[in-house]
């Protein structure tokens, strides 16, 4: 869907536990930072990237609005739960006219819901050829409706207006630092609650996961909160070392798996480098273990740095809002 022209744009991530916000104003060219800001949700208002408690994500929402000093009410929404697909498909080369028909005809083959359930878009990636001659590399991204009702009725108890919809995983690809947007890269947000997983490839997506490996499950086990695990307070735990250890592997094998699909696909290439960022990314050795496990350089990633805020200070303020950073800079780019 295209987005009207705007020199403001405010991205919005809903995790478990915590919702996020960031404005740029400018051009995607230059673009500056206006405002960042996070706010904790009620236990169980947002479970798996799925809004449970709309009144109550509203009323957090307007004390974000209030806490950040936003100065747009319109927003840019992630999405990333289960009730969102993305696929691959390779589609016929036709006259640019008739593409949206094609795709939209062919779409039901490669996704596993009804399409008059479902919200449907798509972005044209590349072309290849095959037997039947030249084709084109789409990704289609399916939402199911009714997943959807709970975040606009929460955007309407805090009277924001949503101008777009995107899928979170997709977002990471606007904080690839242009310098290696040439190259294949790998970028991992890890969250409280579900996390992503997205391979890019000479600057297009192409693979895009999300993965069940969470914060959440760190401060269950540990009987704390999730804030805790940033703070210290259960450093000295006993249980520490070995509930980290075993989850770090958990999602080095998630990560593994991911790349080793991806570069299952003919014409893929090795993956240079991972960014790693979320809140996940603020845990105190993972980018060094993970490399150590994966083989692969993993570097921590702060989403903020390019537009004016630089790392240190508050630990939030530099890793957690890669993905609403990610969907600001897509409402600049029209």
């Amino acid at each position: 869907m295209a987005l009207a022209s705007a020199k403001r744009a405010v991205g919005l991530e809903l995790d478990t536990g915590a919702a996020r916000a960031v404005e740029l104003s400018g051009t995607p060219q230059a673009a500056k930072l206006g405002a960042f800001a996070s706010i904790e949700l009620p236990d169980g208002a947002v479970e798996e990237g799925m809004v449970v408690h709309p009144e109550a994500v509203g009323e957090a929402l307007k004390k974000l609005w209030d806490r950040g000093g936003f100065k747009s009410r319109e927003v840019l929404l992630g999405v990333s739960n289960h009730g969102v697909m993305v696929r691959y498909a390779t589609m016929p080369k036709v006259p640019a006219e008739k593409l949206d028909n094609v795709i939209r005809f062919q779409a039901q083959e490669h996704l596993p819901i009804p399409l008059n359930s479902a919200v449907l878009d798509y972005l044209v990636i590349g072309e290849t050829a095959t037997e039947s001659g030249a084709a084109l590399e789409v990704l289609l991204v399916a939402a199911q409706r009714d997943m959807l009702t709970g975040f606009i009725e929460a955007l309407n108890a805090a009277r924001l207006e949503l101008i777009d919809i995107d899928v979170s995983t997709l977002a990471l690809m606007r904080i690839i630092p242009p310098d290696t947007l040439s190259s294949t890269v790998a970028v991992v947000n890890v969250a409280n609650g579900l996390s992503n997983i997205l391979v890019a490839s000479q600057g297009s997506p192409r693979l895009a996961r999300l993965v069940s490996v969470k914060l959440k499950d760190i401060s269950e086990v540990l009987g704390c909160s999730l804030r805790d695990l940033f703070t210290g307070a259960v450093a000295g735990s006993e249980m520490m070392p070995t509930v980290m250890g075993a989850w770090t592997k958990n999602l080095a094998t998630e990560i593994r798996s991911s790349i080793s699909y991806y570069q299952g696909q003919e014409g893929s290439a090795d993956v240079s480098e991972i960014f790693l960022n979320g809140p996940g990314g603020r845990l105190g050795g993972l980018a060094a273990d993970l490399e150590d496990m994966l083989g692969i350089p993993v570097r921590v990633l702060p989403p903020l740095k390019r537009y004016g805020r630089k790392a240190g200070g508050e630990a939030e303020d530099t890793l957690d809002y890669a993905i609403s950073t990610g969907l600001a800079r897509r409402g600049l780019e029209g």
